[in-house]
């Protein structure tokens, strides 16, 4: 079983001593132009320069607030200057005193409560907990579901109630998102309560943003990363509505200062070491999704800096300790299965801290071959070296086997892997690089061939229409992949895709049709690869994906009627749904020749 692997597993010697960078600051050169020294003379300028290092630029706010980021050149800096650093930790635990309950639903609105009732709202946030939180550790859950308890208490007693508001982990933004999300996975059991959530959702959280920013605490960071999240569904926003509301995370992230280095302040003894972990793991976060949508939309990340001077995440033996537990919602999965994955261990800040470096590699990636900068001239020479990184990553972090524990977040992070190396590779698919052994399109073809057996694994425990957006970008990005070696195939003296290749697609093909039922923009992208297989592949556009389905090993109870995925398709491309960036490269109608559809099909960013 899983569980019992997973225990033989030894996770020591994970953390890297060199997660840490120092600060070097050397003194300005000068040139002498005179034949002889000059006059020694007593300069009106300190041999270092003073660097924006020396001020300090955080800024205590009253009561349980924050620390602000103020530079030099700010009229703020000043103010309050000699103020110590505010505390950030709870006022009170969660134990209930005499004459207090949780009002659990105070933060949530009137409407939403009147068809939303305790045992929903909770296994929402399971549900959200189980498939989401986890990945990039958006959502430290656990903490999550503690400080909800602890900012929700009621008394009779008022005046004798110390329950803060929101703290670095909950806020009422952050809980409305949550719950939100968790319905919006579980939409058909709950259709009341979503439609009626959705209704109201935007204006709500909408104010609530703004009460929570003007002290923002952590938790309206990762709220408001959210928040993006959910106006980039076509019900409720767009996808470009959406991403403005990422820009906020960035924003947010200077205001707070997080990406400043802080050991300074922990060594001084003006900063917890538990403060200073959580605004690096609420940075690594807002930088691991910014990556990830600036794959989707085919634009550059907004925080530019591939290799930030921020400490990776910490690993926290606590954290991973904290066993993982899957929704009610796969329960039947599990009786299929046999056995259940429910009480391992989850090991969230290993597959967190591992995330964030293989995330720095893909930020390489992306500004080497696909940002707006000049090529680099040694390209062959960057290309092995990101390689030879990929490779050591590959070598070094401790999950070898994602059968061993398919978590959903660890499989995410093979799945990331093997998408980095497509995108490291596919700009060269037809052509050789000097320095490596294997070609670039034998690159492409592991690795998009790895992502679909992952794809099989997750669907086969958790079911892939319970994934998280990533699962668009690597499905979609195979996909691609495997019609540039279909096309290859039948080019050759048969004239046709090879059996191989045909089922690749196909199976390919079937998961972006599971990912639709949750995804809007997905249905879209199944609308683009059959576009593209009946341009070009027109003797494998004649057969049909469900031939395939027994064969891959799915999970039957989330299988979509025809008629449902129809329907959500045909509404999708009605409405014009503008996603991922898909639509602004494929034009199906002015498709050019072979030489042109490899070009373009390298050059497209696909949508995540």
């Amino acid at each position: 079983m899983p569980n019992q692997d997973l225990d033989e597993f030894d996770f020591s010697n994970l953390i890297n001593s060199d997660d840490s960078t120092s600060l070097n600051v050397s003194g300005p050169s000068t040139s002498n132009l005179r034949d002889t020294d000059p006059p020694a003379r007593i300069s009106r300028y300190p041999e270092l320069p003073l660097t924006s290092t020396h001020f300090d630029r955080l800024k205590s706010t009253p009561g349980n607030g924050p620390s602000i980021q103020y530079g030099a050149t700010s009229i703020w800096t000043h103010d309050n200057y000699d103020a110590p650093i505010a505390q950030t930790q709870d006022s009170r635990g969660p134990d209930l005193l005499p004459g207090e309950w949780v009002d659990w639903g105070r933060n949530l609105p009137s409407t939403l409560m009147r068809v939303l009732n305790k045992t929903m709202h909770d296994r929402a946030i399971d549900h959200y907990a189980a498939y989401y939180a986890s990945w990039c550790m958006v959502l430290d859950s656990e903490a999550f579901k503690r400080d909800l308890v602890v900012c929700n208490i009621s008394s009779i007693h008022p005046q004798q109630s110390s329950t803060p508001r929101w703290t670095s982990n909950y806020s009422p933004f952050l809980h409305n998102v949550v719950v939100f999300l968790g319905l919006f996975y579980n939409r058909e059991a709950w259709p009341e309560a979503y439609n009626v959530f959705r209704d109201c959702f935007v204006d709500h959280c909408t104010a609530l943003l703004k009460k929570e920013f003007e002290r923002p605490p952590l938790s309206a960071l990762r709220a408001v990363n959210l928040f993006g999240t959910c106006l980039a569904q076509n019900d409720i926003g767009s996808h470009d509505y959406g991403y403005t509301y990422y820009g906020m995370t960035v924003a947010m992230i200077q205001v707070l200062g997080l990406n400043i280095n802080c050991e300074a302040y922990v060594t001084q003894g003006r900063m917890s070491l538990s403060e200073f972990e959580s605004r690096n793991a609420a940075y690594w976060a807002a930088y691991m999704y910014d990556l990830l949508r600036s794959i989707s939309a085919g634009r550059n990340p907004m925080i530019a800096a591939p290799q930030p001077d921020i400490p990776f995440p910490a690993i926290s033996a606590e954290d991973d300790n904290t066993a993982w537990f899957s929704s009610a919602s796969s329960i039947g999965e599990e009786m299929r299965l046999g056995h259940t994955l429910n009480g391992v261990k989850s090991m969230r800040s290993t597959v967190f801290h591992w995330t964030t470096r293989i995330g720095c590699l893909l930020a390489k990636v992306l500004d080497t071959l696909y940002s707006t900068k000049k090529e680099p001239v040694n390209r062959d020479e960057v290309i092995d070296e990101i390689s030879s990184s990929l490779d050591r990553w590959y070598n070094e972090q401790p999950f070898a086997d994602p059968k061993i524990c398919p978590l959903p977040h660890i499989i995410l992070l093979h799945i990331l892997y093997h998408l980095t190396r497509i995108f490291l590779f596919r700009p060269f698919y037809r052509t050789s690089v000097t320095s490596i052994n294997a070609s670039p399109a034998d690159h492409c073809d592991r690795a998009a061939k790895s992502i679909l057996n992952l794809l099989k694994l997750y669907d086969r425990y958790h079911g892939l229409r319970y994934g998280v957006g990533t699962f668009m970008n690597a499905t979609f990005t195979s996909a691609t992949v495997f019609l540039l070696k279909a096309v290859v195939n039948q080019e050759g003296s048969i004239h046709m895709p090879s059996r191989e290749s045909s089922k690749d697609i196909e199976e390919i093909t079937y998961f972006m049709s599971q990912l639709a039922i949750t995804f809007s923009e997905a249905a879209r992208g199944l609308n683009i690869l059959q576009s593209l297989c009946s341009e070009w592949l027109p003797s494998l556009a004649n057969s049909s994906t469900n031939e395939n389905r027994d064969a891959v090993g799915l999970n039957s109870q989330i299988e979509p009627s025809g008629l449902q995925f129809q329907h959500n398709a045909e509404f999708v491309a009605g409405n014009g749904m503008t996603t991922m960036g898909y639509q602004n490269f494929f034009n199906f109608n002015d498709f050019p020749t072979d030489d042109n559809f490899y070009n373009a099909i390298l050059s497209f960013v696909g949508g995540t």
